[in-house]
């Protein structure tokens, strides 16, 4: 009863979720060893034909995709308002006439999962900085397998569960618990304390993350601040090696990006980390020599 968990129902390739990484971040720190967080992949595109304009079906598949993938990078470009958190549609091209779903994202997860649970979690934000941040095409297997190997899992036994049936049965077991709680939107989020569960539709912010905590463990569980140390921002790297400075503002409660750029000019200095400029943003990543 000292630990709450949080199941997150989402996809690899959904903006809102990427969005609420630095909540996320803000979760882990404020919270410290209390939340226990979790993955569930929910399949947002079961098929890009459910969701293509019907009118552009007679000019063929293609122009029906091509479209599609348009109003869908307009989708992402105004997801980018909520957090801040970069975004990339510059040639967008996630869905093709030979991808056309979602799914091998959400099966990547699982066989990440079973390959390496522990880097699982890296996996798959690597796999959402690939698909909205860098605009790979990551509904296809070769761009999946540069993820794997950034995020340092063994490839041939991500593979054996990709290719298998062992992911495959992974992932129909996260469908069957969507189903099971009715989920209407994505993301969608269980809180679970003790024989107490919660389940919350749709996008929360930190505020309401904390208000639901605090109602599901009767007070027991509460959000302590920790100061923006220079050990303290070590360690949430060393966990996050890939990480915007949004999250880092978030995660210590600073005043803006500069203030935290400051803050990391010692481990910019020393080598520790580096700094990756991306289209609206900025990241930092630890280097392999850290």
């Amino acid at each position: 009863m000292d630990k709450i968990s949080i199941m997150t129902f989402t996809d690899p390739m959904m903006g809102l979720s990427y969005e609420c990484e630095p909540i996320f971040r803000k979760l882990e720190t404020h919270f410290l060893e209390k939340i226990e967080f979790r993955y569930v992949m929910s399949g947002l595109v079961r098929s890009v034909y459910d969701l293509v304009d019907p009118n552009d079906l007679p000019k063929g598949n293609e122009v029906a995709i091509r479209n599609y993938n348009v109003r869908l990078a307009k989708i992402y470009e105004g997801e980018e308002s909520i957090m801040g958190m970069p975004i990339n549609m510059t040639n967008f091209q996630l869905f093709s006439s030979e991808h056309t779903s979602s799914i091998p994202l959400n099966l990547a997860y699982k066989a990440a999962e079973l390959a390496d649970k522990e880097k699982a979690d890296l996996f798959l934000y690597n796999l959402r900085y690939a698909t909205i941040v860098d605009c790979r095409p990551t509904t296809r297997r070769e761009e999946i397998i540069k993820v794997v190997g950034k995020t340092g899992i063994d490839t041939k036994d991500f593979l054996w569960h990709f290719d298998g049936e062992t992911a495959k049965k992974a992932l129909e077991s996260d469908f069957a618990l969507g189903q099971k709680y009715g989920l209407r939107s994505l993301p969608s989020y269980l809180f679970e304390y003790g024989e107490k569960r919660m389940l919350v539709q749709g996008l929360i912010g930190y505020d309401n993350f904390v208000e639901i905590i605090a109602q599901i463990s009767l007070e027991r569980i509460k959000p302590q601040p920790i100061p923006a140390t220079i050990e303290n921002i070590r360690e949430l790297l060393k966990k996050h090696p890939l990480i915007s400075p949004i999250e880092i503002r978030e995660a210590f409660d600073l005043r803006d990006t500069e203030t935290v750029r400051e803050l990391l000019e010692p481990l910019i200095s020393d080598g520790f980390v580096k700094v990756c400029e991306v289209y609206h943003g900025w990241f930092i990543e630890k280097t392999e020599v850290a």
